[in-house]
């Protein structure tokens, strides 16, 4: 069936001649074809199939075994000559119809075939059947009655046996064949005769309560943390949203606000109304203690995400499909968990750009959860201390619709926040040593919502505030070090400036914690030939190779000598490895190392601190989840004095002996040419300063910066999350950036530039002949053009940019051009719909 995926109401083409008698099944196939296919249904499945069901069915003219799953069966088809479906590949029904609904929502607005989609929801566990026994079940063929007269001429007595436990089966009725053995006092061999006699019929069925047993329930006996006031206030706002039907909630809570306690107890409601709960956290790997919570306090908890074993991963699967679970907790895909009654969605730091899925589909998690909730008539809570700007924008413009008293007081605390801020707009001293009085330390307020021109907001999404840390908990004081300005005071190279040197020293001398954070990894970022100019790239990639030390070696010195080997150069993008060269390649003179990685502070926190107990935490330490949640439990036990970083420890970890955290260099991200830049290096800040004072003793950030004066960085030092949105989406506005449009980014790549650039301006000019016919003047075209970094692996890169004021119209274009089957060739083209990165 050539079904358009688009156009739903789009009428069949009339059949030649009159087509065949049904049944019909329509085959979405993993081969990523962007169709859909009919096939005959034969008469040995006709009984079986269902909708929903993975299959194998023939393909091409060699009718290769090709799997797909069912998404619909006719009685008709408007095709005469039809091929036969081969077999059902698992007799489970493993796609509901609200999952197929959401599936056709992803084909459509991903621009992804349908098969691809689904093949995606499924774990490849579940497909593959693994750690899932099968079982012989035994069920009678024979009447009743004449397996009664059967069982009175029969003389042998375990033939009767047998015969007599069957007949005590109620209709339709299977026992599974070991267990009919033991019971009767038979052998296998005795009952398969039976088979054979065609008294009864013997097949395989997969054990599916054996895949579950192996799991037990949670403890689940942890009561719920009373709500302070603010805690309350939300929690009230969300209970009549709980009872029932779609709604948006974002609820923007400062760094331990009690977020996780609001969502807990709004998902008790949810379950004690006989529903179930689905969280979705950012990286599940990396916050094993946010699963802690969720396992303490509700016992039925199933757990889903790519770090588990294949077979346990298959088992929470079964067990959620099988409604043995009330709240599944999961990263990204779990929003594909296989849940009936479901009766609230959260998305935990619905900020993350984790969340975004960098292969086709490339979904985010965070907006498919949205529509799931809307396909399920259920409400969706997203949590976060920095909101993404684009749900802050909606959740605020509809907050706007409030009462004017309310909108009137939460201006004049925007007011008020703001004449703290000297006018100059600088809040750190010339010189580094900070005196409290010039510390800027967080004054909670409200969260205002940005000064907006007035448009219709959408009447489901709420906005929902905890602008103060739970049990009267201040918020650490931050301050900010000029690195321009150390550089003046110290010679040499110092990562740890003299400030933050002190402060960890004082933080060891009283038995507390900290954590440095460092959004870089390797030693150093680029190695340079300072005779030449020249700056050591990659072979595949138009990107600078970054060096990593070898574990256990030391480098005393930025300067390479010739006979020094300590490590290799690493392409963070194609992941090529080459060895450190001893010299120039071009002019044969010394090189020497530029920038700054955690392998690089590392080295210095073991210079300046022997004997600290501490350990690096970065991509190539932590080898998977289970080696992460072994260094927390040492963290949390006090045998790691100092947690230093990347961007994994930025978030999820609440540790009460942690009173001081270090940002090495706050701007890693600032330079790269991406509108997102600011908001990412804000929300990290952020989120890492927030790791601070959540205990007893008061907490304190040294950012350390080489640019004070941009607004990211600035709004960072006084965790100005109002101050920050405001300013940059007053820019974004200007310059129709999102969330003021849509955007859909189409990257095409080829081995050999040449062909790229034709193959480029095929594409561009069918895409602008869709604009031109489905959204005139509505949606505008940029490029092609070259993306920032050109090439990647060996294939140079092309990129086509729309934007719109409506992801509507870019859809029509999108759809328009699609049926060329140019943006479906995954080999070539990525279409890339709401981008998180333009690199």
């Amino acid at each position: 069936m050539n079904a358009n995926l688009f156009e739903e109401n789009e009428e069949s083409p009339a059949p030649a001649e009159p087509g065949p008698a049904g049944p019909f099944a329509q085959v979405a196939l993993e081969r990523g074809i962007d169709r859909v296919l009919d096939y005959r249904v034969g008469a040995k499945l006709a009984d079986s199939l269902r909708v929903g069901q993975r299959v194998r069915v023939p393909l091409g003219r060699g009718n290769s075994a090709t799997r797909g799953y069912v998404v619909s069966i006719s009685e008709t088809s408007t095709y005469p000559r039809l091929k036969e479906i081969s077999a059902i590949e698992d007799s489970r029904t493993l796609l509901s119809g609200r999952m197929l609904e959401l599936a056709r929502w992803m084909s459509r607005y991903y621009v992804t075939p349908l098969g691809m989609v689904l093949q995606n929801m499924i774990p490849s566990a579940v497909k593959k059947k693994t750690g899932l026994s099968q079982s012989k079940i035994v069920s009678l063929i024979l009447p009743r009655q004449e397996v009664q007269e059967l069982l009175e001429k029969t003389k042998s007595a375990k033939r009767r046996a047998i015969l007599a436990r069957l007949l005590v089966l109620n209709e339709n009725e299977t026992i599974e064949l070991t267990k009919l053995a033991s019971e009767a006092g038979a052998t296998a061999a005795t009952i398969r005769k039976l088979a054979k006699l065609k008294v009864i019929a013997i097949h395989d069925e997969p054990d599916l309560p054996g895949l579950t047993s192996r799991l037990t329930d949670s403890a689940g006996d942890e009561p719920d943390i009373p709500l302070n006031e603010e805690q309350r206030n939300v929690f009230d706002q969300l209970l009549p949203r709980l009872a029932g039907g779609f709604s948006v909630n974002l609820l923007h809570g400062v760094t331990g606000s009690g977020k996780t306690e609001v969502y807990l107890q709004s998902i008790r409601r949810v379950i004690e109304s006989g529903r179930r709960a689905l969280v979705l956290v950012p990286e599940i790997s990396l916050t094993p203690q946010t699963v802690r919570r969720f396992e303490a306090r509700f016992k039925r908890v199933a757990i889903l995400h790519s770090g588990l074993g294949a077979s346990v991963r298959h088992s929470y699967w079964q067990r959620i499909s099988a409604g043995e679970a009330d709240v599944v907790v999961g990263a990204r895909s779990a929003i594909f968990a296989p849940l009936d009654r479901l009766g609230i969605i959260v998305v935990d730091e619905e900020h993350d750009s984790s969340y975004k899925q960098d292969s086709a589909p490339r979904y985010h998690g965070r907006d498919v959860a949205i529509k799931r909730g809307q396909i399920e008539s259920v409400p969706v809570i997203m949590g976060s201390a920095t909101p993404s700007l684009e749900s802050y924008w909606r959740a605020s413009l509809a907050n706007r619709t409030e009462d004017s008293g309310l909108r009137t007081e939460r201006k004049e605390g925007q007011e008020r926040h703001e004449e703290k801020i000297p006018a100059d707009g600088k809040t750190y001293p010339e010189s580094l040593s900070f005196l409290p009085s010039q510390s800027s330390v967080l004054s909670p307020q409200s969260f205002p919502p940005p000064v907006l021109s007035p448009q219709h907001p959408p009447s489901s999404w709420h906005y929902l505030s905890l602008p103060h840390r739970v049990r009267g908990l201040s918020m650490p004081t931050v301050e900010l070090i000029d690195l321009r300005e150390e550089r003046k005071l110290r010679r040499g190279l110092h990562l740890i400036g003299k400030r933050l040197e002190n402060l960890l020293t004082q933080t060891l001398a009283a038995n507390h914690q900290a954590i440095l954070l460092l959004n870089r990894r390797g030693y150093s970022n680029f190695v340079y030939c300072a005779s030449c100019n020249e700056v050591i790239k990659c072979k595949y990639c138009d990107a600078t190779m970054t060096y990593h030390r070898w574990g256990g070696e030391h480098v005393g010195s930025a300067k390479l000598e010739k006979s020094v080997h300590t490590g290799s150069l690493h392409c963070h993008y194609c992941l090529a490895v080459n060895p450190l060269p001893d010299k120039c390649p071009g002019c044969g003179k010394k090189l020497s190392l530029f920038g700054l990685g955690t392998q690089r502070v590392e080295e210095e926190l073991a210079m300046k601190f022997p004997g600290l107990r501490f350990a690096r935490v970065d991509s190539d330490t932590m080898r998977g989840g289970k080696d992460y949640e072994a260094l927390l439990g040492r963290f949390a036990r006090g045998e790691i004095q100092v947690m230093l970083g990347t961007q994994m420890i930025a978030k999820g970890l609440d540790y009460p002996n942690v009173t001081l955290v270090g940002v090495i260099s706050g701007d890693t991200a600032l330079a790269l040419p991406d509108f997102r830049a600011g908001e990412r290096t804000f929300q990290l800040i952020t989120q890492v300063a927030g790791r601070a004072g959540r205990g007893d003793n008061a907490g304190r950030v040294v950012l350390q910066t080489f640019l004070p004066d941009d607004s990211a960085i600035q709004c960072a030092l006084r965790q100005d999350y109002a101050a920050f949105a405001s300013a940059e989406l007053a820019r974004r506005k200007e310059v129709s950036l999102p969330p003021f449009a849509r955007m859909a980014r189409i990257i095409l790549r080829d081995q050999d530039p040449e062909a790229l650039h034709l193959y480029a301006e095929k594409v561009a000019g069918e895409i602008a002949t869709a604009i031109d016919h489905a959204a005139p003047e509505q949606v505008k075209m940029k490029g092609p053009m070259p993306c920032a970094i050109n090439r990647i692996a060996g294939y140079w890169r092309d990129q086509i940019v729309l934007s719109s004021g409506t992801a509507l119209a870019i859809q029509r274009v999108l759809a328009m051009a699609r049926q060329s089957a140019h943006l479906t060739q995954a080999e070539k083209v990525a279409v890339d719909v709401d981008p998180v990165s333009l690199l």
